[in-house]
């Protein structure tokens, strides 16, 4: 098991993550990264807050491994007249 840090960043704010978690492999730890940002921005979203969600993942050696990025956007069309 190795230990993987997931630092959030959206337009309002960051959380670093000084604890960590440990996963099996960096792919489960990409995995948590993938879905806490998609977890965050429905979050956001329902809010009326479109944008980026940036999750960084560091592994224990202080190394950025993988950078997952999230795009929340709404494109609003007007109906076609009748």
């Amino acid at each position: 098991m190795a230990r993987y840090y997931l630092n959030i960043h959206d337009r309002a704010q960051s959380a670093r993550d000084d604890e960590g978690s440990e996963f099996d492999s960096l792919d489960a730890a990409v995995q948590s990264a993938l879905t806490s940002a998609g977890e965050i921005g429905r979050s956001l979203l329902g809010k009326g807050d479109t944008g980026d969600i940036v999750n960084k993942v560091w592994n224990e050696h202080t190394q950025r491994v993988c950078t997952v990025t999230a795009s929340m956007r709404i494109d609003r069309h007007a109906a076609p007249p009748r």
